[in-house]
């Protein structure tokens, strides 16, 4: 029984440790994305997430190719606002950044299938009619009509 025991808690600190790990990740990650949305204006901070902080690289995805020519016509100005913001910030001073890389990541979209109009044959539409004449005067020989009039 104690072996078992044992086994769980060594699994549970190992799970613990894990979580722990993947959450300083994550606040790593949000912080880097806070510090370029403080930077970038609005606009392109939608449109660009953060990568990741490597060796003072900042990688930032673009969601398009314009977005990325926009982020790297103004990539000196933002190196700088980064700069000045880590000095001022208390926050921002442990993501020391050096240098942007800007890459395309395009996000797809599902293609929308345009429906065909289904449309009923010749004889089909004389069917329909004579089976509206046939029923009389009623409502649904009067939606028959005018379903057979959509050819």
């Amino acid at each position: 029984m104690r072996k078992i025991d044992t086994l769980i808690n060594q699994h549970s600190q190992h799970q613990h440790n894990m979580l722990g790990a993947l959450t300083q990740q994550l606040q790593s990650h949000q912080l880097l994305q806070q510090l370029w949305a403080a930077v970038c204006p609005e606009i392109l901070s939608q449109l660009s997430t953060v990568g990741n902080l490597s060796n003072g690289q900042l990688t930032i995805f673009a969601h398009s190719a314009i977005v990325a020519s926009k982020i790297k016509l103004t990539q000196a100005n933002f190196l700088t606002q980064l700069q000045n913001l880590q000095q001022t910030k208390p926050a921002f001073r442990e993501c020391k950044v050096t240098a942007i890389s800007v890459k395309v990541q395009v996000k797809s979209h599902p293609k929308t299938i345009a429906q065909t109009p289904r449309k009923l044959s010749k004889q089909a539409a004389i069917s329909l009619k004579k089976l509206a004449l046939d029923l009389g005067e009623s409502a649904l020989s009067e939606q028959l009509k005018s379903l057979a009039n959509k050819i």
